[in-house]
């Protein structure tokens, strides 16, 4: 298997981790997810997993902190010979730091879908019980798109995009992997 590190963004909801879990299950990828590093710092704070919380450490890393992002998942990765995916890269600051430390080809996936089918995604999944309403879910999208976090300038940096608006997840599993296997 060749060496490549496969960046996937989006807004939450969007199906990055399926897409990351796609990637892992067909090509025995290691998959690190930004989102676990924010959850472990909060946890390291002694912190409640909560929206605010969330999106206090989100915005700590993202000002002037991102390189603490690049070099807790670096140290997860480093030593791994396969394909690595992470999901949820926020900034272009990340990518940045990311294609002067990796040794191989990077490639950025943008996986978008529309609100109405995020939100529906996002509430199903239920990470903040009753917390995470549509009012929440809108708030969440645009403290992401800030521009104070970069998201909205890496989604144009895509190399490639997937659209799953209206994709089963089979449907979806399949244009991931032939995605992955037309570029490594």
């Amino acid at each position: 298997m060749k060496k490549a590190l496969i960046l996937i963004v989006g807004l939450p909801g969007s199906g990055k981790s399926f897409a990351a879990d796609a990637i892992k299950k067909h090509f025995h990828a290691k998959v690190l997810k930004t989102g676990d590093v924010i959850r472990e710092e909060i946890k390291r704070r002694g912190w409640k997993y909560n929206p605010e919380n969330d999106k206090k450490v989100r915005l700590w890393f993202h000002t002037g902190r991102e390189h603490l992002i690049v070099k807790r998942l670096w140290e997860k990765m480093k030593n791994y010979k396969g394909v690595v995916v992470i999901d949820g890269l926020r900034s272009p600051k990340e990518l940045a730091m990311f294609k002067k430390i990796y040794k191989g080809n990077i490639f950025l996936i943008k996986i978008k879908s529309s609100f109405k089918v995020r939100a529906q995604r996002s509430i199903k999944r239920g990470r903040f019980g009753k917390e995470e309403s549509i009012k929440y879910l809108k708030q969440r999208d645009k403290s992401e798109l800030s521009d104070l976090v970069g998201l909205k300038q890496l989604l144009r940096k895509a190399d490639y995009v997937i659209d799953n608006s209206k994709l089963t997840k089979k449907q979806m599993e399949k244009k991931v992997v032939s995605l992955i296997k037309s570029i490594i």
